[in-house]
């Protein structure tokens, strides 16, 4: 699963926050930062930038993370003044993005303005920055909804993109195409029902989980991690579930490590991810910093399955996914009795013939509660119906989904996923593409964003 955002699933351009009402964690003390041990945590450290004065940022990148190499080939003064962009944008963005390119990674910061922050890493512990340039995106297209499907055609062609474009005003239906080739070794095209991986998705699907179950007294997000594991060590003990779902558990983003032979779709069991949690070290005490952890999430599956006594997947099926009629969802390595010619080929990293989620094999530990799974259009409409319509979920619950969110999700293996919906969910958008990636994604997201947020 592509590293897609440090807040995971992104809050962009300014919109209030899709959480539940709580108070800011402190900034973290420079003792409680994230040290230079891990790729995320350079990344990490880029947008932690914004927590820090610019004389702190400068001595802490200067020590720890830059390369010998890099200041060799740059000033001390050119240093400071790139940090110091950086660290500007950082605390005007709403949302950071993270995608991977030839050279590195790509960080977006989206707020008033978009800026890019290239990062190029060693290859090698400690992972030391090499290179690194911040670049403010031109201005996004002004879409009109008058012409709103001829300039989303545009930006199609523009970004080299496809998949499907789906945009909601006032609950009326604006926007409703499927662009460009699904499988192009079948010669089959796009469709509105054509099913995509779904990167990260599956958090709100685990977040929906876990508020199903504390409704049905079955467990409380103040549940501390010893009490479903009784073993667990003094420092993340008391870690409660409320923390693991709003980024404050420090635990690291991803479980993955180098005896896996791929970071999501190598093979580990519920026990071996548990395993992996005990003795992890975390980026900060539970509580007493924030970064995004998709680790966390596959913590609070496992903790779904104990609680429920049933699998994870079987659960979601019963309690949502059967109720909501999603039909075209599931897991990877399962096809649910789907055709080959129901799914797009992801045009990334390629893993089988062709490269579609029930090639992949079944759904790693590495991943579950967080990702792994594939949806279309309409299932996760009908999902987000569910919970936000009816009595399923109480009000007090619906009110983290009706909150005016904007989604970013993205994979590896070449799928990207895009959501916005206003808090009445009557203006609301959605992209998935198979190929053109984070940058046709970056074309297509900038401008419905602000068609919506301007409406």
């Amino acid at each position: 699963m592509r590293l897609v955002t440090l807040s995971a699933i992104a809050m962009l351009a300014s919109f209030p926050a899709a959480t539940q009402a709580q108070t800011d964690p402190p900034a973290l003390a420079n003792d409680q930062r994230v040290t230079a041990q891990t790729e995320e945590a350079q990344l990490l450290a880029l947008e932690q930038t914004a927590q820090q004065s610019q004389a702190d940022a400068v001595a802490e990148f200067e020590k720890e993370r830059f390369a010998p190499s890099y200041k060799a080939a740059t000033t001390a003064e050119a240093r400071r003044s790139l940090l110091e962009k950086i660290r500007t944008a950082a605390a005007q963005a709403g949302g950071v993005g993270i995608d991977r390119d030839d050279d590195g990674y790509v960080l977006t910061f989206e707020g008033p303005a978009t800026y890019l922050v290239r990062v190029s890493l060693a290859e090698e512990p400690s992972y030391a920055i090499t290179a690194l340039s911040i670049e403010q995106m031109k201005e996004a297209a002004t879409l009109q909804p008058a012409r709103l499907e001829a300039q989303i055609d545009s930006l199609m062609t523009e970004a080299g993109g496809s998949g499907i474009a789906y945009v909601m005003i006032d609950d009326k239906v604006a926007l409703e195409k499927a662009y460009g080739t699904a499988n192009a070794a079948l010669g089959t095209a796009n469709r509105i029902d054509t099913i995509f991986g779904i990167g990260s998705r599956p958090i709100d699907f685990t977040t929906a989980a876990i508020y199903l179950l504390e409704q049905r007294g079955k467990l409380s997000q103040d549940d501390s991690l010893d009490t479903y594991f009784p073993d667990a060590p003094a420092d993340r003990a008391n870690m409660t579930i409320r923390q693991m779902l709003t980024g404050q558990s420090g635990l690291p983003d991803f479980p993955a490590n180098e005896s896996d032979r791929d970071a999501d779709l190598g093979w580990i069991d519920r026990t071996e991810l548990e395993r992996r949690t005990m003795a992890t070290d975390l980026l900060f005490a539970p509580g007493n910093g924030k970064a995004h952890s998709h680790w966390a999430f596959g913590l609070l599956a496992a903790i779904v399955e104990r609680v429920s006594g049933q699998g994870y997947y079987p659960f979601l099926r019963e309690n949502f996914f059967g109720p909501a009629g999603m039909q075209r969802t599931g897991n990877y390595g399962e096809s649910r009795d789907l055709k080959l010619t129901d799914f797009a080929a992801g045009g990334g990293m390629q893993v089988g013939l062709p490269n579609i989620p029930p090639n992949w094999g079944p759904t790693s530990w590495l991943v579950m509660g967080s990702g792994g799974m594939y949806s279309t259009l309409g299932d996760l409409r009908r999902f987000y119906n569910l919970i936000t319509q009816g009595d399923l979920l109480e009000p007090n619950y619906r009110d983290h989904f009706l909150a005016t969110r904007a989604n970013l999700d993205g994979s590896d293996r070449g799928f990207e996923l895009f959501s916005f919906a206003d808090e009445e969910r009557s203006d609301q958008a959605y992209v998935f593409l198979n190929n053109g990636g984070p940058k046709a994604m970056r074309t297509l997201m900038r401008p419905l964003m602000n068609l919506l947020k301007e409406h």
